[in-house]
């Protein structure tokens, strides 16, 4: 249980938060991905305006190597990465470093994976991004999530809990 919690402030603590346009609750708002920075598993530096990202959509996720419904989530993405591999992929993997790669080589995971823990200089990156049915944020407080964001880093899709690799091509059909 301790595991879980520290796991979980860590995630808060390192994906930070994402500002939304102000609107009113009922108007459709636009929200962009800010810049930010992340560390591969092999503790490379890279930032989200780095070459690499520009111009391609981008699903990012982030999922926990203790739960189940995470390690559904990591193999839904492999599926969603196999159907698609012009997405540019960025899965946070919540755990300290050794743990975070011993999951993605047990679950033989070949997306593009990233780490959050304790070190992660992620800054504001994704609170606030979730919008409850009254049209409120809620802070980032559970796992897995995605985000699906198009080649302008406009968000497109974002879902708290599991998402299908089914429900995520649907979503990126919508913005092909």
């Amino acid at each position: 249980m301790k595991r879980i919690l520290l796991s979980l402030l860590v995630c808060m603590a390192a994906l930070g938060g994402l500002a939304a346009t102000s609107g009113d609750a009922g108007a459709a708002t636009t929200r962009k991905l800010p810049s930010f920075e992340l560390r591969d598993l092999q503790e490379k530096e890279m930032r989200l305006s780095d070459d690499q990202f520009k111009g391609k959509t981008l699903l990012i996720a982030a999922f926990g190597t203790w739960q189940e419904v995470s390690r559904t989530q990591a193999r839904e993405l492999e599926a969603f990465h196999k159907q698609h591999p012009e997405v540019e992929i960025i899965a946070f993997v919540v755990d300290a470093l050794p743990a975070a790669r011993d999951f993605v080589k047990a679950e033989g995971l070949t997306i593009s994976c990233y780490k959050a823990d304790a070190s992660t200089r992620i800054g504001t990156a994704f609170n606030r991004l979730f919008e409850t049915k009254k049209g409120k944020t809620i802070t980032l407080n559970r796992l897995p999530f995605v985000i699906l964001a198009d080649s302008n880093r406009n968000v497109r899709f974002a879902n708290l809990g599991p998402t299908d690799a089914e429900s995520m091509s649907a979503e990126y059909a919508k913005i092909k």
